[in-house]
């Protein structure tokens, strides 16, 4: 009888084993699924805000380019016309903006003040161009306006903010990827060369 007792136990634990198998086995996979689904989702997201601040890091080089070749111009005494540049500075500062406002999507804003001397150069250009008339009639900026010598210094503070600017989404991006960024031709990463 006994080997019938243990027969019957062998049964009934081999038919308990199979039934948590078959209760298991799946759960598992299910789990192994969401977490692969979870981990997709996470490079899917991290790609597109890298997307975002690629866009942002454009816009704002973009900006910095054109009030650049301004203050260029004014320094060497080429007039601009007022409108045309006032209406190109407000269609790349809304660029920048709009780009600036999307990285919100993964937890980063840039704020007006970081803007810094991209704004202040704009405003100054704006409030300056009221006083010359081009042959054709047309507003112009001029240098003198600005009371000279202040394109230089507005080219250095454009300068800075423009890297602290950089600075501060090279961080981000070395937090998303959780790697540090690399300076391409140097070797050296982005973070060895704030130390």
């Amino acid at each position: 009888m006994s080997n019938t007792i243990a027969g019957l136990l062998g049964g009934v634990i081999g038919a308990l084993i199979s039934a948590l198998a078959m209760f298991l086995g799946p759960l598992a996979h299910q789990r192994q699924i969401a977490r692969q689904e979870r981990a997709r989702a996470d490079r899917e997201a991290t790609q597109v805000q890298l997307q975002r601040v690629a866009r942002a890091r454009t816009a704002i080089r973009a900006w910095y380019g054109f009030l650049s070749r301004a203050l260029s111009d004014l320094e060497a005494g080429r007039a601009l016309d007022a409108e045309r540049f006032l209406a190109q500075s407000d269609a790349m500062k809304n660029e920048a903006r709009a780009a600036s406002d999307e990285l919100l999507g993964g937890g980063l804003w840039i704020g007006s003040n970081q803007f810094g001397a991209f704004e202040q150069v704009t405003e100054l250009l704006r409030a300056h161009h009221t006083g010359n008339v081009g042959a054709d009639g047309r507003a112009l900026l001029v240098e003198e306006d600005l009371g000279g010598g202040v394109a230089r210094r507005w080219q250095r503070e454009l300068h800075g903010s423009r890297a602290s600017l950089n600075e501060s989404l090279l961080s981000y991006v070395e937090r998303l990827q959780d790697r540090p960024v690399e300076v391409i031709g140097t070797g050296a990463t982005v973070r060895s060369r704030r130390a």
